[in-house]
């Protein structure tokens, strides 16, 4: 660890040592980062990357800090948070298209938002390239005053650029693969461009989870014309996702497949569904984290959660399901660091 704080110190790059994670979560739960760099730049966040799988120590890029469960002891190695955030519109491509994906939609509709806007001849197709550390809730307004849109959908949804790539999220029923034309990648010694293909994108999964390469930056296809629907559907989408629970980290596990939701005689692919309505564990506490009452999907730190109360509770869900319908839930969350089962 040493040889990489040195080689921090002589490429300028300022750093922090255990610095407590909890601030750099969505569930406000972690222990310390024994280095933690904060990268404002696409160059830095590849340089400290580079340094950091030069020296073999355990990497961790954090962006807005969702779909993360840091456990108590922390992270022994490097965090680089990603705060690049720089974007520039780089031209019209009307012969370049969004292509709807083939990956099976696990959703119930929410009600009263429509998941398709209305199509407008009028539409030009714009690339936007941007660094990954941009914040997609703050990039899709930045957009809109420019009359881009296409965004719209992942209002209200805390993730940037490069977590919404790396986790290929979702929202409504669009998944933001379907807007990547392509993106710069690090894998800590060179750095390549690699287009929509490269990244095999599926249900809350990209090939970065095997390569654990790093975005740096992508080039996004989306639309210019009047904004005035995309805005509102906007407002909606995260006026909707204002009911769930905070100090979570989003739905910990996959909804169900339709071959488990058959499989399980029930009638929704839901894990909310399965976890309030099947399991009964809606309300469950352990220490200050709750099966939240809002949405049985997620679970809650009420103030002072431990990560391993969060995890206690995980396990409880995963077992009781296996146990009850024998299907093994997938997670969505990441578990970072040292937990006990």
């Amino acid at each position: 660890m040493q040889t990489l704080i040195n080689d921090l110190q002589d490429a300028g790059i300022q750093f922090k040592e255990n610095e407590a994670l909890s601030a750099y979560t969505t569930f406000r739960i972690g222990g310390p980062a024994r280095i933690f760099v904060s990268a404002d730049t696409s160059e830095m966040l590849h340089q400290a990357f580079s340094l950091g799988t030069k020296n073999n120590i355990p990497l961790l890029v954090v962006g807005k800090g969702s779909n993360i469960l840091v456990s108590d002891e922390g992270f022994d190695g490097l965090v680089i948070f990603n705060n690049a955030t720089k974007w520039k519109i780089i031209g019209d491509f009307r012969g370049i298209n969004q292509n709807k994906s083939a990956i099976e939609r696990r959703f119930d509709q929410p009600k009263d938002i429509s998941l398709s806007l209305k199509d407008d001849n009028n539409n030009s197709t714009v690339i936007v390239e941007v660094e990954s550390g941009a914040v997609v809730g703050i990039l899709m307004k930045q957009l809109f005053k420019q009359g881009v849109h296409g965004l719209e959908w992942f209002s209200g949804i805390p993730s940037t650029v490069g977590g919404a790539i790396y986790m290929n999220m979702h929202g409504a029923d669009h998944f933001f693969g379907e807007l990547v034309h392509s993106a710069v990648i690090s894998d800590g010694r060179n750095i390549r461009e690699a287009d929509q293909d490269y990244f095999q994108f599926d249900y809350d999964w990209s090939i970065l989870h095997q390569t654990r390469e790093v975005v740096l930056s992508a080039k996004l296809i989306l639309k210019k014309s009047d904004v005035t629907d995309a805005r509102d559907t906007a407002k909606k989408w995260a006026r909707y996702k204002a009911n769930q629970p905070w100090r979570s980290a989003g739905c910990i596990f996959q909804n169900l497949t339709e071959e488990q939701k058959s499989q399980a005689n029930l009638p929704s692919v839901s894990i909310g569904y399965l976890v309030d309505k099947v399991l009964h564990l809606k309300g469950t506490r352990k220490g200050d984290a709750i099966i939240s009452e809002n949405h049985a999907a997620f679970i809650e730190n009420l103030g002072n959660a431990k990560a391993q109360d969060v995890f206690n509770l995980i396990n409880l869900i995963k077992d009781k399901t296996k146990e009850k319908l024998g299907i093994n839930l997938k997670m969505e969350v990441q578990l970072i660091g040292k937990f006990k089962n």
